[in-house]
């Protein structure tokens, strides 16, 4: 019997063994340590934004004068087959160095009875010259059905220190459309 409980005591020795290798080596492999970043971040102008442009007002224009990055065209009507152009609804201006920028996509209303009172809503870049670049950023509903067609796209643009672009916005609503529809169009202007 005692041959027993000592066979016992030396089995359970290494089974302690074992478990205390494994804890220690579990314990091991998981050691890491930390690294520091430190930053220092301070508020600036933004060096492209947006400021008014002749057709500002009529386009209901708010929020671009207080720091330039957000504006609201609150005021955007579509007629019943007319084309109805906002030569200036707002200005981009570029006050610090050389940039690039397009307009993307963001979100419009879609799939609801209101939209089929709308035919498109194109949005154009056109540079201090009078050059349009960028090609048509429009959305449209030639079908008149709920829905808007794909989600246009944009390539980079060039805008150098000191030059100020306008947004020309130019909607058309399809013919025999009630009035008081609403749709709303969200893009942003990205900026590299």
């Amino acid at each position: 019997m005692e041959i027993k409980k000592l066979l016992f005591r030396k089995e359970m020795k290494l089974v302690t063994l074992l478990l205390t290798s494994l804890l220690i080596a579990s314990a091991s492999a998981a050691v890491y340590y930390s690294m520091v970043m430190q930053s220092s971040v301070s508020t600036s102008a933004a060096d492209v934004a947006f400021v008014a442009g002749n057709d500002s007002t009529t386009a209901g224009a708010t929020g671009y004068t207080t720091d330039g990055t957000w504006v609201n065209l609150a005021s955007l009507k579509a007629y019943p087959n007319v084309t109805l152009t906002y030569d200036q609804a707002i200005n981009i201006s570029c006050t610090g160095s050389n940039h690039q920028f397009k307009l993307t996509h963001s979100s419009i209303t879609n799939g609801t009875a209101a939209i089929a009172n709308f035919y498109s809503i194109t949005f154009k870049l056109i540079a201090a010259n009078g050059t349009q670049y960028g090609g048509d950023f429009a959305y449209s509903n030639t079908d008149g059905d709920n829905n808007w067609g794909a989600a246009p796209t944009m390539s980079y643009i060039n805008i150098n220190a000191g030059e100020e672009w306008t947004v020309k916005v130019v909607t058309r609503a399809q013919s025999g459309a009630a009035a008081g529809q609403v749709c709303a169009v969200v893009i942003n202007v990205d900026v590299k």
